[in-house]
């Protein structure tokens, strides 16, 4: 059985929703940030940067949205939510969840916790300020994409779309939102639909109408 630790609506979203893709065996284990939880040291032995997600497989402990994502979509091949390895395919799904990871997640922090960049209210502002145009122009690249593809890696659908799922549903708060795009809009509609996806955001306590 896997364990997800989780909160509300955060960085877990995506792996929750794909455990429910794969119909298989696990466990929610909350960790409320509001409440600080993850800063327990019972949890930090688990994961030292005190975050969401962590997956429990057996002695297995894995941390970072998409390297659980690529973990858990690998081992249930069967799904095809992975594209295989050594495709086209393969190649532009691990761009995507990377980048996603590595750029735009990391745009979406700056912006809704400036505080770790800048200690001043102004400085804090204008790191807000440089978010939301580095976002607006990450948005666009998204939706170039999928004016050439189906989704995210191609023709089907895969575990990079439900990351880009999640980050879309939390920029509803953000200046630049992907639901202003009319292809990112359509993608998020196109996941929302799916029952895997409603049965995430139905145990998260989550709505979206879009």
């Amino acid at each position: 059985m896997y364990k997800l630790y989780w909160d509300r609506g955060g960085a877990n979203m995506a792996i929750h929703a794909l455990l429910e893709e794969l119909e298989c065996t696990y466990s929610l284990i909350e960790i409320d940030l509001s409440q600080g939880m993850q800063h327990q040291p019972d949890y930090l032995a688990i994961n030292p940067n005190g975050r969401v997600p962590t997956l429990l497989d057996g002695q297995t402990v894995i941390y970072e949205s998409a390297a659980i994502l690529l973990y858990l979509a690998d081992k249930h091949p069967q799904t095809a939510l992975a594209p295989s390895h050594h495709s086209h395919e393969r190649a532009v799904y691990c761009q995507w969840l990377v980048w996603m990871t590595n750029t735009l997640q990391e745009t979406a922090n700056a912006w809704a916790h400036p505080e770790i960049w800048a200690e001043t209210p102004a400085a804090q502002q204008d790191v807000k300020n440089t978010a939301a145009r580095r976002m607006g122009k990450q948005w666009d690249l998204l939706e170039a994409q999928l004016a050439r593809t189906s989704w995210l890696a191609g023709d089907r659908i895969t575990a990079a779309d439900l990351h880009l799922f999640m980050i879309s549903y939390w920029s509803r708060r953000y200046p630049e939102r992907a639901e202003d795009r009319p292809r990112l809009k359509q993608h998020a509609t196109r996941v929302l639909q799916r029952p895997a996806v409603q049965r995430m955001m139905e145990q998260e306590g989550l709505s979206w109408t879009l």
